[in-house]
């Protein structure tokens, strides 16, 4: 990139590699600060060089709108340093021509202006200062890459004092030679206030950038962030005055014993409800298995498994019974013992059709289901 001021447009060169998506662009702007030292970077919308470019952007334009200008000025807030404003864009010339490039100023403020576009508030040197006071530079020029896709602004790289604007339209410095040449009555008592608010509003959370105003959604933001900090406080002097009475009481005082327990007596009530819990569990168990085997739902040798699976869980056992049929031959097994004890006939002949039908059910062989009968 070269600048030259012997070309027909100096300040608006355009840089980019052939096999790229990104262009980079010096382009000189007509600008005007407002009386608050504010002053337009860049417009609104689609906007080209008075020589016709960007040439290698669809359209011949590049685009600025909100959300490309938040982007702009969230990573030029993010940098550790200020963007600088030379004198005819010397920093892009500075290797070419051996020569330095001082700043004119510098800025970081900025704001996106709804229909007119984005705007810096420069920190301008004395030298500059003099500059715009004399008329002897009347316009701002931004430099930026670009998407030459969309022609949308990457990023700000910097800007320049310049005299020949490269887009038509723009404001002129006037007013900010207007406010130079105008003294302030009380500049230091205002800056001062001025930047005690921002800092009050940084402590409530909302973060306000140098110069700008804030805005009404800002405004309810800091009342209730307020409001929350006082409902705060309030309740932390309720608490203190709670914890202050506590303390000025009498530590050796006795509790009411109408309205306290001791520990002990507490703590000997949990156990005697642990061991009656204990023994009603066991009660119930003890009947529900007797009375399972009773009506032959369930066998003599299933009597442990059902006992271990009542103390580990009697709701368990209680719908296994529950779905249990109570099988006749069972029944009959409990009561016909006695007078089956002492015969010498062959066990496995002995059983009654119910009894083999039982076996079947239960998954035992014949001579399994005797030898449990004989028990």
């Amino acid at each position: 990139m070269s600048i030259s001021n012997h070309t027909p447009h100096p300040l608006a060169v355009l840089a980019a590699a052939p096999d790229s998506n990104i262009g980079s662009v010096a382009l000189s702007l007509s600008l005007t600060p407002e009386s608050d030292g504010w002053c337009q970077l860049l417009p609104a919308g689609y906007f080209s060089a008075v020589d016709g470019r960007p040439h290698d952007v669809p359209g011949g334009q590049w685009f600025l709108d909100a959300d490309g200008a938040q982007l702009l000025i969230t990573q030029a807030q993010a940098a550790a340093n200020d963007l600088v404003i030379d004198y005819e864009h010397q920093t892009l010339a500075t290797d070419k021509n051996g020569q330095p490039a001082p700043a004119a100023g510098w800025f970081k403020a900025m704001e996106w202006r709804e229909g007119s576009g984005l705007w810096i508030k420069p920190d301008w040197n004395g030298r500059a200062r003099d500059f715009i006071q004399n008329g002897e530079y009347r316009y701002l020029s931004a430099v930026f890459p670009y998407d030459k896709r969309t022609g949308i602004p990457l990023r700000l790289h910097s800007a320049a004092l310049v005299n020949r604007p490269g887009i038509d339209g723009m404001q002129a410095l006037e007013a900010l030679r207007a406010q130079l040449n105008t003294p302030s009555t009380h500049p230091q008592e205002t800056t001062a206030m001025n930047e005690a608010l921002r800092k009050l509003l940084a402590q409530l959370g909302i973060e306000l950038a140098e110069g700008a105003a804030l805005t009404d959604e800002q405004g309810q933001a800091a009342l209730s962030a307020l409001n929350t900090l006082t409902t705060k406080a309030a309740t932390a002097d309720n608490l203190a005055t709670e914890v202050a009475a506590l303390k000025a009481s009498d530590g050796n005082a006795k509790p009411d014993p109408a309205k306290y327990v001791p520990i002990e007596v507490v703590t000997e009530l949990n156990s005697q409800i642990a061991v009656l819990s204990a023994q009603h569990k066991t009660g119930e168990l003890d009947q529900l298995i007797t009375t399972a085997k009773d009506d032959g739902r369930l066998l003599p040798s299933m009597e442990a498994w059902a006992r271990d699976l009542g103390q580990q869980n009697l709701a368990a056992l209680k719908g296994f019974l529950d779905k249990a049929q109570p099988l006749a031959a069972l029944k009959a097994l409990q009561t016909d013992t006695t007078d089956k004890a002492g015969k010498d006939e062959d066990p496995v002949a002995s059983l009654s059709t119910e009894e083999k039908e039982v076996a079947r059910l239960l998954g035992k062989t014949d001579a399994e289901f005797a030898k449990a009968k004989a028990l």
